[in-house]
């Protein structure tokens, strides 16, 4: 067993011992000049042999406990006098035992020069410290004060792990989390452009696959606080629970400025206390995270509401709850182990033998999982099934029917999507889609063949007829501002044919002077032909910012390739975001149960 628990789990006895008879070791006749007196040694025997452990480690435990009263005293005292608060730092250090340092600091201080003064402790540099108070990352350009910091507060001090990469990074850190927070910010801040393009970045769906409309505000903080939370879950996996932790706490301030009511009916938030929850234990800190009891309780509040006390909203919604039963299981055994550490054994027992029975009810045949994902199912999906039905059989088919339900949710929303994009006819009626598609197949662009559609009633021929022989009669009938129609104009709605650009190059053309002349002839070889020679060449050599038309072509160029660049940022920021984030559904449910059943013991063995 884990010799800190041990030590952990003695000192824990004997504070109860010490509260239950009232004893102060800070006063005497247990303190003599700072010295191990008679009366201390005397308490020692008699603890030693209630507990049946030897007398030399249970009076050094009450000798810590005494040194630890008497300068918690003096520091009370001296903040009074001098306003110098004192704090007590739990920093966890990659591969070695986690050291508490006292440290004194004026309140009034940058949280840089406490970050600074960590660092210098531990002998690291400061961009590898994480600073983490009442589960709140420490600001390094506020006061202390400003960020609710007390005398007397239990920090962590999170160091990340260094390697020759790592060092040459600032700080890996703080670098992951702002780049996930600014890519994140990137691909939700244009989440209100993408009526105008092809590819959709982020949107959020319920757990049906239906898509969730929100207001801008709310639905930018969700997808920035989700895209935080799903790289917090990823760094967890790799077992980085110092950059995990860092991450998920970002993510609960983003969902923090969310005033959302989506929240109360999804369980995203319940699952992200959870998770910070788990990230304390693995650091070893659960017992000094004063905010982890109230994120469990959020935690099982949430639960319940969105799951229903039985569970039987998520039944009507899923058809089982056997895989939300991980969450629940995770979340007894992390209430246990808090219960154990506040000393309150018997709801401890409780707990943890709750969290057993659930653990034992999770596990399948390792077998069946192999035989599902010889079917082409994950290793997650495969529990999944199994723990909803039981046996394969039973499993690949729930497992294919959900996937077709989100599959159906989705390929609906797409057509929903596309049928706002190509707006309505003037008679009111909805473009008709196939016949989008046909002009497509002839040659015409997207948009030029919505717009004739629209403004023919969805009669082909006419729609033709207008595109070839009255183009300047095409209304654009879903833009509205004088900027957005110039884009229905004359050169924006025709895509140059490449073949037809090639044959004006082999004529001796520049490249770009034929396509401007193929734009202007609507794709009409000859009428590019007679516009080149007319123009001797030089139709887009003529461009004059007093001419309209000119200055109209220009500015679109601009524009076009304005908005290239922001595709272009998107497509990256998508890139960076999903090589490190695990999209497969529903994988936060998934767990192989091995680190649960190890601190179930560990925490058994203790009660």
């Amino acid at each position: 067993m884990d010799t800190n628990l041990q030590h952990e789990d003695l000192l824990i006895k004997l504070r109860a011992k010490l509260n239950e008879e009232k004893i102060k070791l800070w006063e005497s006749p247990y303190n003599v000049d700072n010295d191990v007196s008679e009366s201390l040694k005397d308490l020692s025997i008699k603890y030693s042999n209630d507990l049946s452990l030897d007398n030399e480690v249970v009076l050094q435990a009450l000798r810590e406990l005494q040194i630890h009263s008497i300068e918690r005293s003096k520091a009370n005292e001296e903040f009074k006098e001098t306003g110098c608060a004192t704090f007590r730092v739990k920093a966890t250090i990659p591969g070695l035992k986690p050291r508490m340092l006292k440290i004194q600091k004026q309140l009034q201080v940058l949280g840089s020069e406490l970050m600074a003064t960590v660092a210098s402790e531990i002998d690291v540099a400061v961009n590898r410290v994480k600073l983490i108070v009442n589960g709140k990352v420490i600001k390094a350009t506020a006061t202390l004060e400003e960020q609710g910091v007390k005398n007397g507060a239990m920090i962590m001090a999170l160091v990340m792990a260094e390697s020759p990469e790592e060092v040459k990074k600032e700080d890996t850190m703080y670098m992951e989390m702002k780049t996930v927070r600014d890519d994140a910010m990137l691909l939700s801040e244009y989440v209100d452009d993408m009526a105008d393009d092809d590819d959709e970045y982020m949107r959020l769906e319920d757990q049906s696959g239906k898509v969730v409309e929100l207001p801008p505000a709310e639905r930018r903080s969700l997808l920035v606080g989700l895209a935080l939370h799903e790289r917090g879950r990823a760094a967890a996996r790799q077992r980085d629970y110092a950059l995990a932790l860092v991450l998920l706490l970002e993510a609960d301030r983003q969902f923090s400025e969310c005033r959302s009511s989506i929240l109360k009916s999804v369980d995203n938030l319940a699952v992200l206390q959870l998770d910070v929850s788990w990230c304390y234990l693995c650091l070893q800190s659960l017992p000094h995270a004063g905010d982890a009891a109230a994120r469990l309780a959020t935690a099982d509040a949430a639960f319940k509401e969105t799951y229903g006390v039985n569970h039987e909203r998520l039944i009507a919604l899923k058809g089982s709850a056997a895989n939300e039963r991980v969450l629940i299981m995770r979340l007894h055994l992390l209430q246990g182990i808090v219960a154990y550490h506040q000393n309150k054994r018997a709801e401890a027992k409780m707990l943890l033998e709750k969290a057993e029975n659930e653990l034992n009810e999770l596990r399948v045949d390792e077998s069946a999982v192999l035989g599902l994902m010889e079917l082409g199912w994950s290793r997650g999906a495969a529990r999944a099934g199994l723990r909803a039905q039981g046996c394969a059989e039973r499993a690949h088919h729930y497992l294919a029917h959900r996937k077709a339900a989100r599959d159906k949710a989705r390929d609906a929303h797409r057509q929903e999507r596309q049928r706002r994009l190509l707006g309505v006819c003037m008679d009111g009626s909805a473009v008709n889609q196939e016949l989008v598609e046909g002009l497509v197949g002839m040659g015409y662009t997207r948009r030029l063949a919505a717009t004739a559609l629209r403004n023919s009633n969805n009669h082909v021929a006419e729609a033709v007829r207008l595109i070839q022989e009255q183009p300047e009669l095409l209304q654009d009938t879903d833009e509205s501002s004088d900027e957005s129609k110039s884009h229905s104009s004359e050169e924006s709605l025709v895509e140059p044919d490449n073949k037809l650009v090639a044959e004006l190059e082999m004529m001796g053309y520049e490249a770009e002077e034929a396509r401007a002349a193929l734009r202007l002839s609507r794709n009409h070889i000859s009428g590019a032909v007679d516009r080149l020679v007319a123009c001797q060449g030089h139709i887009i050599n003529n461009e004059d910012s007093g001419n309209p038309s000119t200055s109209a072509g220009s500015a679109r160029k601009k524009q076009k390739f304005h908005k290239n660049n922001k595709r272009k940022e998107r497509e990256q920021a998508l890139r960076r975001l999903t090589s490190t984030i695990k999209t497969e559904e529903d994988d936060y449910l998934d767990t192989s149960l091995i680190e649960e059943e190890e601190y179930l013991q560990q925490y058994k063995s203790l009660l």
